[in-house]
């Protein structure tokens, strides 16, 4: 069994480019500043306790897993098992965000993100439907503004 929950927005966790490390291709790669919250933590916890006794009620016996104390619930390893969202912060001011409500960037109007960038944080859920309904709305707004010659 897996589980999926929601990597809470703080501002204290985010990526940068590591000034220290290239890919293969000589390309700097990104470094990522993380630490989880105690609700982050507690709702790992709880998914495989929730799991062990939905196991348990079935009959199974587990023969594999890590519940020893030093058990993180996989939290060690932000971004392993996600539909990768965040970084480009969808919102008014853009001192605090990068894209507008149009997915477009504040600092340069001809350029907008319709992928998952724009969320700063998600659940369980697959974000690909809320994806392309953004994506649809800034498409109409990209006509839109071409019609008036505002871009």
């Amino acid at each position: 069994m897996g589980g999926r929950g929601e990597a809470v927005a703080f501002e204290h966790n985010y990526c940068e480019i590591d000034p220290n490390t290239v890919d293969k291709f000589g390309i700097p790669v990104l470094r990522f500043n993380v630490t989880q919250s105690d609700y982050e933590i507690k709702q790992a916890k709880h998914m495989k306790e929730t799991f062990k006794e939905i196991m348990h009620n079935m009959g199974a016996v587990i023969t594999w897993g890590d519940d020893g104390p030093e058990n993180n619930y996989g939290l060690d390893k932000p971004g392993y098992i996600i539909h990768e969202a965040g970084t480009a912060r969808m919102g008014d001011n853009a001192k605090t965000s990068a894209l507008n409500k149009w997915s477009q960037a504040h600092d340069c109007n001809n350029l907008f993100c319709v992928d998952g960038s724009q969320f700063t944080s998600q659940a369980d859920k697959n974000i690909t439907w809320t994806i392309l309904a953004l994506s649809m709305r800034a498409s109409e707004y990209i006509i839109d503004e071409m019609k008036k010659q505002n871009l």
